[in-house]
């Protein structure tokens, strides 16, 4: 290739590769410069963008105690602006709220409509409605420039819990939901006794390849701190062993299939030894062997 030529070809990508470090450069400062423009395009929002600057200058030079009076004067000045140029609550949006009361949720918000947007504590409503019973999970978000939107989770009643005092209606986690307007909730089993609530969710799943169990379950109390009696619908009872449930489980399923001992009432089956299975009158003793049943295991 003749020098020349050579020569050119290098200018030439010379030029393409300051073209194109010029265009990096230039890219952000197209964009500052948009948005300043924005910005700057209507007095109302020049004056909300002062405003705003403002408050941010305040809440930097005035975080010592002795100016903070200031910076809060200052700071409330800059959010009534921002509030007059547009930048208000004009509405408040709700996503996902089903069994939540909705004066429940206005109470937790606490807002007025008008309120400067800027001026929301956005985690001081959060914790609030994040506070009320059905309330599993929140995000509160500003919509700008005149929108709060609430997107709300709630819980889902799993069953419910009696401990000493009361009734309570708890979810798949056993969080208490609440303690009112029960009754739509009386085909949930019921759970009893010390640390039921968190282990339910574990024992109906283990109950999901019993379902004629699961189906006759009506109630179930954690004894002792290490085992589960089941309370049946037609006044049975089945006392598991403290641990391989699903091994007890699988020799109640054989007996059951030949001799349909679940549907007898009020029969207590306890699985709790591993050689046999005993069959007796619910609330009997198992010491009292007067009447007691026993089914060798196979």
């Amino acid at each position: 290739m003749p020098k020349v030529t050579k020569q050119k070809t290098q200018a030439v990508w010379r030029r393409r590769l300051a073209d194109i470090a010029l265009s990096i450069l230039a890219t952000p400062l197209n964009l500052l410069a948009i948005v300043l423009r924005l910005m700057w395009s209507t007095r109302r929002v020049r004056l909300a963008s002062v405003a705003l600057l403002i408050a941010l200058a305040a809440t930097a030079l005035f975080r010592f105690a002795p100016f903070q009076p200031a910076a809060d004067y200052v700071q409330a000045q800059a959010y009534r602006l921002s509030g007059e140029a547009g930048f208000r609550i004009d509405d408040i949006t709700v996503e996902g709220r089903v069994r939540t009361q909705k004066a429940d949720l206005a109470k937790a918000v606490q807002l007025q409509l008008k309120t400067p947007i800027f001026a929301i504590d956005l985690d001081d409503v959060h914790a609030r409605v994040q506070q009320l019973p059905w309330v599993g999970e929140t995000v509160v978000t500003r919509r700008l420039p005149n929108i709060l939107h609430i997107s709300i989770r709630e819980r889902e009643p799993f069953a419910l819990y009696r401990d000493e005092s009361s009734l309570m209606l708890i979810d798949d986690t056993g969080a208490k939901i609440t303690g009112n307007h029960l009754l739509k909730f009386a085909h949930l089993p019921t759970f009893l006794g010390d640390g039921s609530r968190v282990r339910a969710a574990d024992l109906m799943r283990t109950l999901r390849a019993y379902p004629v169990i699961r189906n006759r379950l009506v109630a179930a109390e954690w004894v002792g701190q290490r085992r589960w009696t089941l309370q049946l619908d037609h006044g049975g009872a089945v006392h598991l062993p403290d641990g391989d449930i699903a091994t007890a489980l699988d020799r109640l399923m054989e007996l059951e299939r030949d001799r349909r001992i679940l549907a007898i009432e009020n029969q207590a089956i306890d699985l709790r030894l591993p050689d046999r299975i005993l069959l007796r009158p619910e609330g009997q003793r198992s010491s009292q062997t007067s009447e007691t049943k026993r089914v060798e295991a196979s």
